[in-house]
């Protein structure tokens, strides 16, 4: 028998994250196979609703709240989660590959001396244990990985790398009193947030994701209404951003947000590694551009060579006219 799986459940804007019921999903699934216990453990402030959200999902639903953990530090959740996994010695821990979970997690692996695979996109369980799937060098590669050591063991996974199911399981409430440490050297002189209604880029189903090849930021009108008709959301390649037409928050790619939409539609993307390391793991990809040999048509499902502002207008009319018809 294995030990417990526990899922670390990340809240965004006083909600639970699309993404942390997948992992909860998933972790269900195989803990069938494993014999394990499956452990949702969600950290914050006034968590009660939110915990009860978690109770179909997993066997267990560990929570921790205190006003301290209002919002998001990485020394105080760091505190709370090693002390957790020290105290329940679980053979694994999933979480998201989001900005909070590529911040605690490695820093959580490192205190604890343990193993970390991020990334990830898929995990199965057989006999010889469980085996994580990560692509590498923008999925030129898919290696499947392990872990030996008897310590627990940290993955992040993708978004939307998994289906929600609803097991409507009943778990245990259990709620921890645990000190909550501050780093004293930390001091918060103010936040900024961006007040918004699009949907998140990394828990989007559609992304239409525009490159160099827009010219402008003045051109990006259409991809914006694509994204509308089709409730999904712009994203944006380095170059884009570098060159100030879009915001750092529309980036794909190593040194932007990982995302693995159901429909993926690059205009005038080159297929840069740095970019395609990113997106790779999207379900279906279309490229747009008018260079036969642009790198992107060698990760794309389908390709149309053509300029994307002769495609744009023509695929915008098309989706309003399908859009009429649902």
């Amino acid at each position: 028998m294995y030990k417990d799986i526990f899922v670390f459940v990340e809240c965004k804007d006083g909600n639970i994250r699309k993404v942390s019921y997948e992992l909860l999903s998933k972790a269900k699934e195989i803990s069938q196979k494993s014999s394990s216990i499956v452990y949702a453990v969600i950290i914050g402030s006034n968590l009660d609703i939110l915990a009860g959200q978690l109770k179909d999902f997993a066997d267990k639903v560990l929570v921790v709240d205190n006003v301290k953990l209002s919002k998001y530090r990485w020394d105080t959740f760091l505190s709370v989660m090693e002390q957790i996994i020290k105290k329940y010695k679980p053979y694994a821990m999933f979480g998201p590959s989001t900005t909070t979970g590529k911040d605690v997690f490695p820093r959580l692996a490192a205190r604890l001396n343990g193993a970390i695979i991020s990334d990830a996109v898929d995990v199965i369980f057989d006999e010889k244990g469980f085996k994580i799937k990560k692509p590498l060098f923008g999925g030129k590669i898919i290696s499947w990985m392990g872990c030996k050591d008897d310590s627990t063991f940290f993955v992040t996974f993708r978004p939307n790398s998994f289906v929600v199911e609803n097991r409507s399981l009943d778990g245990e409430l259990i709620k921890e009193d645990i000190d909550v440490f501050e780093d004293s050297r930390l001091v918060s002189v103010g936040t900024e947030k961006r007040e918004t209604k699009k949907v998140d880029l990394q828990e989007a189903d559609f992304i239409i994701c525009g490159g160099r090849g827009m010219k402008g930021p003045e051109y990006f009108q259409d991809i914006e209404e694509i994204a509308d008709i089709m409730g999904g959301r712009v994203g944006a390649s380095r170059a884009v951003v570098d060159s100030k037409w879009r915001e750092y928050e529309d980036q794909i790619g190593k040194s932007g947000k990982t995302v693995s939409p159901k429909l993926y539609i690059g205009c005038g993307v080159s297929g840069a590694l740095h970019h395609t390391m990113g997106m790779d793991t999207s379900k279906v990809i279309v490229a747009i551009n008018k260079d036969p040999n642009a790198l992107i048509f060698q990760y794309a499902d389908y390709g149309i060579v053509d300029d994307v502002f002769n495609v744009l207008p023509v695929l915008k009319e098309e989706l309003k006219k399908i859009k009429k018809e649902i």
